[in-house]
């Protein structure tokens, strides 16, 4: 009786996790959505954020919660991704705070030769990281591959767009 009983609690725990996997297995791909920044005919940003909607006459722009609607007569040209500085900028953040982290933990005053404080280590690793991370940041946004699509309030070019998006 109790090698039955043995043999029925193991299947039904089986029985159990497996059942629990289609709870999971359903969950939907969220597409992706494109960053661009349009700028008018002055060559000066009048928008930026992901593409929510494009119409006939207009290019609708989400960003944190805060939406956006530009007039194709407006628009001069579209460039897709993020700008060189924010490659540059991420890059210098993390350098310096890894950096600055090992500075930091690396620190031995008492040291026979170059002795430094935690303070010492900190700010020289922090700067030390922000002027590398901020060049290499700088030098992987050459491989970022990003676009301009020119549209000069044109609607000819601007159904291209419209047709390439959806």
């Amino acid at each position: 009786m109790t090698q039955l009983r043995s043999k029925l609690s193991i299947v039904m725990l089986i029985l159990v996790t497996f059942s629990s996997i289609n709870i999971y297995g359903q969950n939907q791909i969220r597409e992706k959505k494109m960053f661009v920044r349009v700028f008018d005919f002055d060559g000066k940003k009048i928008g930026k954020g992901y593409i929510s909607v494009v119409t006939d006459s207009t290019l609708e722009l989400s960003r944190s919660n805060e939406y956006l609607s530009l007039p194709l007569r407006n628009i001069n040209y579209i460039k897709t991704k993020r700008s060189i500085g924010s490659n540059a900028l991420i890059g210098s953040i993390a350098g310096s705070t890894t950096l600055g982290v090992l500075g930091a933990a690396s620190a031995d005053p008492d040291a026979w030769i170059l002795g430094y404080t935690t303070a010492e280590g900190t700010l020289a690793g922090g700067l030390i990281g922000a002027i590398g991370g901020g060049a290499i940041g700088g030098i992987t946004s050459i491989f970022k591959n990003s676009k301009n699509i020119v549209i000069e309030g044109d609607n000819e070019k601007w159904k291209i767009f419209k047709d390439n998006f959806n």
